[in-house]
């Protein structure tokens, strides 16, 4: 591989260089769509070099080089910071990893049952793209997010860094401002549905890490727990927001949420908007 333009493995077209491509998206990226990033006041568009090291955790002088093209051991991990970072579509994404490591990213596999099964990630991203302008949103069984459209990333921006919805909606001080009715609409029910995948996978890993997180880091989040409520989905229901992306104005929503026939460990949400009226009846 050749970071400045030439051939990589597969045969694929050289095209831009690593460098130009960096410099590329880091300038088309929105600050403003990132929350804790002062965008008032800036001299050009785009994100700093500062701005991209801070949020993918490395230092300037790292990314700087990177930039420049100086060739090093790039982990998976952190191209794919830098890709949700720079908001990447699946394609951009592959081209990082043929210019950053002269090989496409791995397929996205979700565990199941003792097997794994394969996620189309171009197919499933198409699928995502295609509810605009609702905003839609995949996770595995752990509800870590696997893929969003433009609309889920507007109107939560954290989907750019913190990439578990239930860790989001319990722990984060702002859920609890943009869910309304907080406790009795978003995180009882989304503690039920914890509790209904841990008793049917009780094995899996990633729940049992979700629980202890949720769990070990908020006291009203484990009084809740002890409930022992249990949900199996929430397909259908009727929620509202109070979103920064609508001015803070109350927006009702109805949840739609799909499985593939061929797991039961991915799950996709559309949240389909519908109007005062509607909400009320």
């Amino acid at each position: 591989m050749d970071s400045r333009g030439g051939p990589v493995e597969g045969g694929e077209p050289a095209g831009e260089s690593l460098p130009e491509l960096l410099r590329a998206w880091r300038k088309r990226a929105n600050p403003r769509r990132i929350p804790g990033l002062v965008s008032v006041g800036r001299r050009s568009e785009g994100l700093t070099q500062r701005d991209v090291a801070r949020l993918t955790g490395v230092s300037e002088r790292w990314y700087r080089e990177l930039e420049r093209g100086n060739e090093a051991q790039y982990s998976s991990d952190f191209l794919d910071r830098l890709a949700s970072v720079l908001e990447l579509s699946p394609a951009e994404r592959r081209a990082l990893y043929l210019r950053a490591l002269g090989h496409p990213p791995a397929v996205a596999v979700v565990p199941e049952a003792g097997r794994a099964t394969e996620v189309d990630e171009e197919l499933l991203q198409r699928f995502l793209d295609a509810q605009v302008p609702n905003p839609a949103f995949a996770t595995d069984l752990a509800w870590n997010v696997i893929g969003y459209n433009g609309p889920l990333a507007d109107w939560f921006p954290w989907v750019a860094r913190q990439v578990n919805q239930m860790k989001w909606a319990l722990l984060e001080p702002e859920a609890r401002e943009q869910l309304v009715d907080w406790e009795q609409d978003w995180a009882r029910p989304f503690l039920g549905q914890i509790r209904y995948e841990r008793a049917h996978h009780p094995e899996d890993a990633a729940l049992r890490e979700l629980e202890r997180d949720i769990l070990g880091q908020s006291p009203e989040v484990r009084e809740m727990w002890g409930r022992r409520e249990m949900t199996e989905h929430s397909h259908g229901d009727l929620r509202r927001l109070r979103l920064p992306y609508h001015q803070g104005r109350e927006v009702a929503v109805r949840i739609v949420a799909l499985r593939p026939m061929r797991s039961d460990r991915l799950r996709v949400v559309v949240l389909m908007e519908v109007d005062r009226g509607s909400a009320r009846s």
